[in-house]
C-alpha cells in the first residue's frame, strides 16, 4: 500500500463515505481464510483481533461494520458483543 493509497482512504472516511467497499482490497483479511473472521470461540476471536491489528484499513472496516448493521464476524478488529457495546457508547455519548 502506497501512501497515496493511504491517504485516498482516509479522505474517504473523512468525507463518511463508509458503503463504499474499495477499502476491502487493501485489507488484511484478503491474506487469509474468511472464516478466521467468523469464530466459533474466544480464541479465534483473538486470532482475527491479531490479523486486524496492523491493519490499515481497520477504522474503515469498523464504520462499514456499524453502519451497515453487521452483526456476525469480527470487523475492524472488534466483535460482535465489542461493536454492540461500542454503538451503545457512541448513542449515549
Amino acid at each position: 500500500m502506497t501512501t497515496t493509497d493511504i491517504q485516498h482512504y482516509e479522505n474517504q472516511r473523512n468525507l463518511g463515505s463508509y458503503r463504499s467497499t474499495e477499502w476491502m482490497s487493501l485489507g488484511n483479511c484478503r491474506l487469509v481464510e474468511p472464516d478466521i473472521f467468523f469464530p466459533s470461540d474466544g480464541a479465534g476471536v483473538d486470532k482475527a483481533r491479531k490479523i486486524c491489528s496492523t491493519c490499515p484499513v481497520r477504522d474503515h472496516c469498523l464504520e462499514y461494520a456499524l453502519s451497515e448493521q453487521i452483526e456476525h464476524g469480527v470487523w475492524g478488529g472488534m466483535s460482535e458483543r465489542a461493536r454492540r457495546r461500542l454503538k451503545s457508547q457512541r448513542r449515549a455519548a
